[in-house]
């Protein structure tokens, strides 16, 4: 992006944009596996939803410490602008994209080695969009592409080799946090890639902000909120399967739900839901019912 007298270069703007999507979807419609961060999560093995996050190479020139990483995408504030008003320039600057689903302030990162050329503050903000308004952006000259985030793939291996998940109030590849257990005096405490055999999955300190806006994320899903109004999109289409919903929601939590209580919330008076009155038997087993929204998500504000 050109520095102009207009923008203030101390003070940055980063995106985490979520997305979710099947394998099936990925395998067919994202031709260049070099866009899809780990490769294996697009292979014919790989089934389910998977929840991503919105990447961009990051430019060696000016961070080397970091050349061939990814980083979430980002830029400066303007003279004249709000934050939210350069989040939505960046997003269609720096993606292509223009943000129709609400976006929410995460917080600011101001960690004084965050950027060793300058001392910068960065506001973060989050969302997410439908797979389809980002599939035409992915590539390109800026090489957008999409870092895994969940997938039931990822929890099932977390689940055999890291722990059972019921002791992790959400597991994730950026992060995960512990439930308390007193008897084995364990706090609830969070793990970052920082402590990860792995280290860290993106330049600067992109994975903090990619493990605390999926945090927030996660409020989606809480209680008797309806989570696309929330998030204000609809990546089941317009008629679904229950299973679909829950798939949405273990992939998006990081934890497993229970079928049944999960299945009498949705059909409480309280439920978001009503039945379209028709089944699906399109896949293996009894026809299943076919729920859609009680309201269209809203748009961005």
């Amino acid at each position: 992006m050109n520095m102009t007298t207009d923008i203030y270069s101390d003070k940055a703007i980063d995106l985490v944009i979520f997305t979710i999507v099947d394998e099936a979807t990925i395998r067919s419609k994202v031709w260049d596996d070099d866009l899809i961060s780990p490769a294996d999560v697009a292979t014919a093995a790989a089934s389910g939803l998977s929840l991503f996050v919105v990447t961009l190479p990051a430019d060696s020139a000016i961070y080397p410490q970091d050349a061939g990483k990814r980083v979430l995408p980002g830029g400066y504030l303007g003279k004249t602008e709000s934050l939210e008003q350069a989040s939505h320039r960046i997003a269609s600057e720096r993606l292509g994209l223009t943000l129709k689903s609400k976006i929410r302030q995460l917080g600011i990162f101001d960690d004084p080695k965050r950027d060793p050329n300058d001392r910068v503050l960065s506001f973060a903000y989050w969302g997410m969009v439908n797979f389809e308004d980002i599939r035409k952006y992915l590539g390109g000259r800026e090489r957008v592409g999409l870092e895994l985030v969940n997938s039931q793939s990822f929890m099932d291996v977390f689940d055999r080799d890291l722990g059972a998940l019921e002791r992790f109030d959400g597991v994730s590849r950026f992060g995960h946090r512990r439930m308390p257990d007193a008897k084995r005096r364990v706090g609830h405490d969070k793990t970052l890639t920082s402590a990860m055999p792995n280290g860290r999955i993106l330049g600067l300190d992109h994975d903090d902000m990619v493990f605390y806006a999926w945090r927030q994320l996660r409020h989606a899903f809480d209680g008797k909120l309806d989570p696309f109004r929330y998030l204000g999109i609809n990546p089941l289409g317009d008629e679904f399967r229950l299973s679909d919903l829950q798939e949405f929601t273990e992939v998006c939590r990081g934890e497993r739900v229970q079928r049944d209580a999960f299945r009498r919330q949705m059909m409480s008076e309280f439920s978001f839901l009503n039945s379209t009155g028709r089944t699906d038997s399109s896949r293996p087993g009894k026809p299943a019912n076919l729920y859609e929204l009680s309201a269209p998500p809203p748009s961005g504000e």
